[in-house]
């Protein structure tokens, strides 16, 4: 394995703005110091909230899984 030096500036800081949909209102910056305002319709944030479905497109149980250990806890346990 050959070891590779890293670059001087792994991120550049990026700050920016995204939107309820996930496109960017304000482009990710460079490493310049910058004030990023902007106005975002509250209405449009409820309406890509409609678009998140947990439990179905976006489902993954091959990444994650609950599980539910519905049996009494012990505090100590002991073996032999």
């Amino acid at each position: 394995m050959v070891a590779t030096a890293s670059l001087e500036v792994l991120a550049s800081g990026g700050s920016c703005i995204a939107g309820p949909a996930g496109e960017w209102l304000v482009a990710p910056s460079g490493p310049v110091e910058e004030l990023f305002v902007t106005t975002i319709d509250h209405r449009r944030v409820l309406e890509e909230r409609q678009n998140f479905d947990p439990s179905g497109h976006y489902s993954r149980p091959d990444v994650t899984r609950l599980e539910v250990n519905r049996s009494r806890q012990n505090v100590v346990n002991l073996s032999d």
